[in-house]
């Protein structure tokens, strides 16, 4: 049997309650439940669908475990809900409605020179064009210091072509192959740490300095990267290294080792590492079409000891030969152990006052954010609190633009301040260039008092406010960031903006 990468992050935690019949004491017994992605191939390479549970062995330090679920995604449900928006306008509610898994293309134009970008831009938009109508993409870009969302989930073929053709061609900036690819997946991490299921990153590279290992211990200093396997295998983040140089004829210098890298990264994460290829299209239509279907596992291992030791995982199926991809393993550190969530729980307010509320703090906020030109800064409520702001007037290459922020008052929590019903937020801007460079940001606190009788009028109505951001002319990347400043709830939305030059 060929075994490949496996996909291990955990995903849910479970707990044991015992109550005491004395009352007053409660005993919790905390076990870590690990999930487990396998995606199953055959000899050609197409997804083997309809195994059964009793199929599969999985063994952890070569114990073998007991199944506790097992789910077959059958790869149909492939549509991401993006309505459409008026340009410089994004929403987060794609998030309500998402499939198993999703794809996420990541273009590294800090490894790929100008003629492969030029023929890397050709490739990804035949594959654009090749794509079935309902399957959704999202585009980010890597630069020289950073990696930014260039088009969020979108089935729009215009849109992603458009994104594309923003993306590359790039010209690189001297010295930006050094920068840590390491960085780019924790940043990668972040940004889609709001979105459940299993992300597929299609990482097109020019060759890779990443030393991610199915078995990090043979790494001297894996220590420093176990905050890095951790973050991947929660946020169930495979990569797919897909050398953009495609078919090398002459032996280039490192090439080998640079190919061997990025098969370590795909074994480590549960993806696969394509090289030698000139049919880039074809790669990313294969991986969207098998990686679709796969098979999610979870078991709780038997002799946790919280000792940060490496575990590792290999799973085994029934019949065959298949080719399974899987993480291979993870870190005994204890890593997301909980209890499990309350459906409700009890919120201490102002002057001794309680509230029951829902515990949705886990939830992203689902909001919308309108960007537009100003010709004035936006005045603050009074009661408003600043807690960091670029506050200067606009430089002479730079025009300032109005953020207006459009939420649902009921995802935000309400208290009873002096009678009147008070809601508190935070809200952040955090502007990049084209080379990912940080170029301004604003970061405020937010407090607003609520009409209680138009509140009982319009129970479901928004709530909006503006925020003011100083902004350099040309491309633009903006990270917007919403969050409930009572039970620290969050919101976050990507956008590039084209800023329009100062008159």
């Amino acid at each position: 049997m060929l075994l490949g990468n496996l996909s291990v992050p955990i995903w849910a935690q479970t707990s044991d309650t015992k109550s005491s019949q004395q009352g007053g004491y409660v005993f919790h017994a905390n076990s870590r439940e690990v999930l487990t992605d396998v995606s199953v191939t055959d000899s050609n390479g197409n997804p083997v669908k309809g195994l059964s549970r009793s199929a599969f062995h999985i063994f952890d330090n070569d114990h073998p475990q007991q199944l506790e679920s097992f789910e077959e995604h059958a790869g149909s449900e492939t549509t991401v809900a993006t309505a459409s928006a008026p340009p410089n306008v994004v929403s987060n509610a794609y998030l309500e409605h998402l499939p198993p898994s999703l794809n996420i293309i990541l273009i590294d134009t800090t490894t790929i020179d100008i003629v492969d970008q030029m023929f890397l831009n050709q490739e990804l938009a035949r594959f654009v064009n090749s794509l079935p109508a309902n399957q959704g993409l999202a585009i980010y870009q890597r630069a020289a210091d950073g990696t930014f969302l260039v088009q969020n989930f979108t089935s729009d073929h215009t849109l992603l072509l458009a994104a594309i053709h923003r993306a590359i061609p790039h010209l690189r900036q001297p010295g930006s192959w050094y920068a840590s690819d390491m960085g780019t997946l924790r940043q990668l991490a972040a940004f889609l740490s709001q979105i459940p299921g299993r992300k597929n990153v299609l990482w097109f590279t020019g060759g890779s300095n990443l030393f991610l290992k199915p078995d990090p211990t043979n790494v001297p200093s894996y220590r420093a990267l176990r905050d890095v396997y951790d973050e991947l295998e929660s946020e169930r983040i495979a990569i797919y290294p897909i050398d953009a140089r495609g078919l090398t004829v002459e032996v280039r210098s490192g090439t080998a080792e640079q190919h061997m890298l990025m098969a370590d990264v795909a074994e480590a994460t549960g993806g696969q590492a394509w090289y030698n290829n000139n049919g880039l299209s074809q790669i990313a239509s294969r991986v969207v079409d098998t990686d679709s279907h796969f098979y999610t596992l979870t078991y709780r291992p038997d002799d946790l000891r919280g000792n940060n030791k490496w575990h590792k995982v290999k799973v085994s199926v029934d019949g065959g030969p298949y080719h399974l991809s899987y993480r291979r393993g993870y870190f005994d550190d204890g890593t997301g152990t909980s209890h499990p969530p309350r459906k409700t729980r009890t919120m201490l307010l102002a002057h001794g006052e309680t509230i029951q509320a829902p515990d949705r703090h886990t939830e992203p906020i689902i909001f919308e954010a309108r960007v537009q030109p100003s010709t004035a800064t936006t005045a603050m409520p009074a009661n408003a609190t600043q807690t960091s702001v670029s506050a200067h007037p606009p430089k002479r290459n730079e025009q300032p633009y109005a953020v207006h922020y459009s939420v649902p008052l009921d995802a935000l929590t309400r208290q009873m301040i002096n009678g009147e019903p008070e809601i508190s937020v935070g809200a952040a801007i955090l502007a990049f260039n084209h080379f990912g460079r940080l170029t301004g940001y604003v970061a405020q606190k937010l407090t607003f008092s609520l009409n209680e009788e138009k509140l009982k009028a319009t129970p479901g109505a928004k709530f909006g406010f503006d925020q003011q951001i100083n902004l350099p002319k040309g491309e633009d990347y903006l990270y917007i960031a919403l969050w409930d400043t009572t039970n620290g709830r969050v919101g976050t939305v990507q956008l590039p903006l084209d800023v329009e030059k100062t008159k």
